[in-house]
C-alpha cells in the first residue's frame, strides 16, 4: 500500500502484544434538529450514521499496549474530525463537512498504514494475526465511512442545486446543466456510496469477533444489522431516482391529469371535478398545459355508464365530473381516466387532484394576483368568491364560465415559482398532503409505490383484523356550494361487555353555519357587474345559502351489524360492501342554514376482544379528502368487571367517569386501549 502524506505526524510501531486499547470516544448526540430536506436522502442519512456511531471507532482498533500509546492521538484526531464533518452535514454546512470528512479520512489512513505495516511482518507475528487482521478490517471500515461522508457532501451539494434547476426550467429560464442530467450524477453518486456500503458490510461480517470483549461484540451486531438496513435504504434511494427521471420524461414523455375540485362542493376523494389540466413534460421540461372545462369534455362522451346510488340523485349516467366516487383514490382515479379516454380525451400517466383549499394556502405566499381586464385583486381571502361568482353567474364572454380559473393559473405559476418561497412551498404542501387536500395516482407501479410513500396515494386505509373504523364520505347532492359552511361533529362511542363483545354507537351532527352577512363578500361584485344568468336567489343558493343535501356513505367493519337508527328510518338505510367494509348509506338532511341535523346509528363489530387477562381494543378513523371543519369524539366504555389499563392517545375528559378523546378531525386518528379484567 502507498504511504499517503499527511498533517499528521508518522510514529514507530512496536509489535502487537495481543491485548486492546481502550479509547473512550465522547458520545454522538443523534437528537439535534434535521434541516428540510428529502425524507428518503434523511431517512438514508439517519440510518448510514446511527450505524456509524454504535461502533464508536475509537473502541474498535485492537490495541496492544505499544501500538495503544503511539497511535491513540492519531485515533481520537480521526475521530473528532469525524464527529465534525457529521454535524456539519446535518447542519447543511456542506464545507464543514468536507474538511472534517477529509481530515478524518487522512488519520485513518495513516493508521490503515501503520497497520499495514504490521501485517507484513504476520510470519513474525503469526499468534499475533488474528489480532492484525480484525484491527485492520475496523481501520477499514473507519476508512469507507469517512469517504462516504465526503460522498454525502457531494450528494448534499448536488441535492441543494436540483431546485433552482427544476424553477429555472420549469419557468423557462437557461440553465446550464439540464435537470436530468443532474439527476443522474446525482444517481452515480448514490451508486457509488452504495459499493462503499458494501464494502463496509464485509469488513463488519468477516470479522473475528470471538477476539471481542462482549460489549463490543454486541456493538458489531448492532452495525452489521443496521448496515444491511442502509444496503435496503439504498436500494430504495437508488429506484426513486429512476421514477424521479420518469416523472420528468427522461426517456419517454409523461403526461398528467391535474384535476381541480372544488371542495365547497363535497365528493368522495375532495370535491366536485369543475374544471383540469393536461400537462406534458419531455426531458424535465413543461412542453404542453391545456386548461379545459369538465362539461366539455363530457358533452363528448361516447359511452353510457349507469350513475352508482347518490350520483343518480343529480344525473342518470357518471360523467367524469362526477367519477370521484369512491374514497379509494386509485379507484376513482382509473375511473377518471376511462371516462376522459371514452370523452375523446387523451391518455394520461399520473393524475393528481388538489382543491380549493391548496390554492387559497399558496395564495397566502404570492400575494394579491392582478389579471388584465379583470377589476378585482385576487387574494386569498377573496379566491372562492371570485371564482364561484365568476362561474355560476356565468360572465365571460368565452365559451366556458371557468376563464377566470384558467386566464389566473400562469400569472399564479410565474408568481409562486421562485427559489426564496421554496421552503414555504414545501411546508404548505406537506400540511396540504396530511390533511388530504392532494392526492395522486399512477398506473406505473414504479411511480404509485412513490406516491404512497410521499403519502399522496389517497387509498382507504386497510385497518387489519380486530380494529374498529369508520369513514364517512359525503356526497354532495344539493346542487350547491354549500359544503364550505358545514361543521360536522362526530361522536363515536364503544361499549365493551364483560364477555368482550363490542358494539358501537355512532352520531353524526351538521350544523349549517351560513349567515346573511357572509354574502356581503359578494355583494360588491353583484353591484358592479350584476347577476349575469342568474337571479340574486339562485346565487345566493348556490353560492350557500341553501339546504345542505348529501349522500352518506359510513365505512365500518367487514360484517357489522346494524341494529338501530334514529333521525334516519332504518329501511332507508341501505347495508352493502365495499373495499373490505361494510358500508352503511343513507341521505343526510336536509340541513337548512342556521339550523342542525342529527343521525345517529348503533351497530354490532363483527369481532370480540378476549381478556387473558388483557386485550387490545384498535381504532381507525380516516377523514374524507378535501372536507372542511370536522370535529371527532372518541369514547371508551368497559363493564364493570373490566377495566381501561392504558390509552393511547392519553388525553380524557375531566367530566366524564369513561375515557374519552376529543380532537379537530383534520388528519387520519389512531386510538387504541389496553383493556383487561379487575383483581
Amino acid at each position: 500500500m502507498k504511504k499517503r502524506s499527511s498533517k499528521f505526524s508518522k510514529i514507530k510501531v512496536s509489535p502487537l502484544e495481543g491485548r486492546f486499547f481502550d479509547i473512550k470516544p465522547p458520545n454522538i448526540g443523534l437528537n439535534s434538529p434535521v434541516p428540510a430536506f428529502s425524507a428518503e436522502f434523511w431517512r438514508f442519512f439517519w440510518i448510514a450514521f446511527i450505524a456509524f456511531a454504535v461502533l464508536s471507532f475509537g473502541n474498535t482498533f485492537i490495541q496492544g499496549r505499544n501500538l495503544a500509546m503511539n497511535s491513540q492521538g492519531i485515533a481520537m484526531a480521526g475521530y473528532d474530525s469525524l464527529q465534525s464533518g457529521m454535524q456539519s452535514l446535518k447542519a447543511g454546512d456542506s464545507i464543514g463537512a468536507g474538511r472534517g470528512f477529509e481530515e478524518a479520512n487522512l488519520a485513518f489512513q495513516e493508521l490503515a498504514d501503520n497497520t499495514q505495516y504490521l501485517t507484513s511482518q504476520a510470519n513474525q507475528l503469526i499468534d499475533q494475526s488474528m489480532y492484525l487482521d480484525t484491527a485492520e478490517k475496523l481501520i477499514q471500515s473507519a476508512i469507507e465511512v469517512s469517504e462516504m461522508g465526503k460522498d454525502l457532501v457531494s450528494v448534499l451539494e448536488g441535492t441543494q442545486a436540483i431546485p433552482e434547476i427544476f424553477l429555472k426550467q420549469f419557468n423557462g429560464g437557461a440553465t446550464d446543466v439540464h435537470l436530468t442530467d443532474l439527476i443522474r450524477t446525482e444517481k452515480n453518486k448514490i451508486d457509488g456510496i452504495f459499493v462503499r456500503v458494501l464494502a463496509l458490510q464485509k469488513n463488519l461480517t468477516t470479522l473475528n469477533t470471538a477476539i471481542l470483549p462482549s460489549d463490543l461484540r454486541t456493538k458489531i451486531t448492532r452495525a452489521q444489522d443496521l448496515t444491511a438496513q442502509l444496503i435496503s435504504a439504498l436500494k430504495n434511494l437508488n429506484s426513486n431516482f429512476d421514477t424521479v427521471l420518469t416523472l420528468l420524461g427522461d426517456k419517454v414523455p409523461h403526461r398528467y391529469l391535474v384535476l381541480f375540485q372544488n371542495n365547497h362542493e363535497l365528493r368522495a376523494t375532495g370535491g366536485f371535478i369543475g374544471s383540469y389540466m393536461i400537462v406534458d413534460v419531455n426531458d424535465g421540461a413543461i412542453t404542453k398545459m391545456e386548461a379545459k372545462d369538465v362539461y366539455e369534455t363530457d358533452g363528448q362522451l361516447t359511452e353510457f355508464v349507469e350513475a352508482p346510488p347518490g350520483i343518480d340523485k343529480v344525473a342518470p349516467q357518471l360523467y367524469m365530473r362526477d367519477a370521484n366516487y369512491s374514497p379509494d383514490f386509485p379507484t376513482s382515479a382509473k375511473t377518471i381516466k376511462w371516462l376522459l379516454e371514452n370523452s375523446k380525451g387523451p391518455s394520461v400517466d399520473t393524475v393528481i387532484a388538489i382543491d380549493q383549499d391548496v390554492i387559497e394556502e399558496l395564495l397566502t405566499l404570492t400575494g394579491e394576483i392582478h389579471l388584465p381586464n379583470f377589476p378585482f385583486q385576487i387574494r386569498a381571502d377573496n379566491f372562492n368568491a371570485l371564482i364561484s361568482y365568476y362561474t355560476e353567474a356565468k360572465l365571460s364572454e368565452t365559451s366556458t364560465p371557468k376563464q377566470l380559473l384558467f386566464d389566473m393559473i400562469p400569472v399564479f405559476q410565474k408568481k409562486l415559482l421562485s427559489i426564496e418561497k421554496l421552503p414555504a412551498i414545501q411546508s404548505v404542501v406537506r400540511n396540504m398532503i396530511d390533511e388530504r387536500h392532494i392526492q395522486a395516482y399512477s398506473d406505473d407501479s414504479d411511480i404509485e409505490g412513490l406516491i404512497s410513500r410521499l403519502g399522496l396515494d389517497g387509498s382507504l386505509i386497510q385497518a387489519g383484523l380486530k380494529t374498529d373504523f369508520l369513514s364517512l364520505v359525503t356526497t354532495n347532492i344539493g346542487g350547491n356550494k354549500s359544503d364550505e359552511f358545514i361543521v360536522t361533529d362526530i361522536d363515536h362511542s364503544t361499549e365493551v361487555s364483560h364477555n368482550g363483545l363490542l358494539t358501537d354507537s355512532l352520531n353524526i351532527q351538521k350544523t349549517h353555519t351560513w349567515k346573511e352577512e357572509d354574502f356581503s363578500q359578494w355583494q360588491s361584485m353583484i353591484s358592479r357587474y350584476g347577476t349575469g344568468k342568474a337571479s340574486l336567489e339562485t346565487l345566493k343558493f348556490i353560492l350557500g345559502s341553501g339546504e345542505n343535501r348529501d349522500y352518506m356513505r359510513v365505512y365500518v367493519p367487514e360484517g357489522s351489524r346494524l341494529y338501530a337508527a334514529e333521525g334516519v328510518k332504518m329501511n332507508e338505510v341501505t347495508v352493502s360492501e365495499d373495499l373490505g367494509y361494510t358500508v352503511f348509506a343513507f341521505d343526510f338532511g336536509p340541513v337548512a342554514a342556521g339550523e342542525s341535523k342529527s343521525v345517529n346509528l348503533q351497530y354490532e363489530l363483527p369481532y370480540t376482544l378476549s381478556f387473558q387477562p388483557t386485550d387490545n381494543y384498535r381504532f381507525v378513523a380516516q377523514k374524507q379528502a378535501g372536507a372542511g371543519e370536522m370535529h371527532l369524539k372518541k369514547s371508551l366504555v368497559t363493564s364493570d368487571y373490566l377495566t381501561v389499563l392504558k390509552s393511547y392517545p392519553e388525553t380524557s375528559s375531566a367530566f366524564s367517569l369513561n375515557h374519552v378523546y376529543e380532537t379537530n378531525f383534520a388528519g387520519n386518528q389512531i386510538y387504541i386501549s389496553a383493556i383487561g379484567t379487575k383483581l
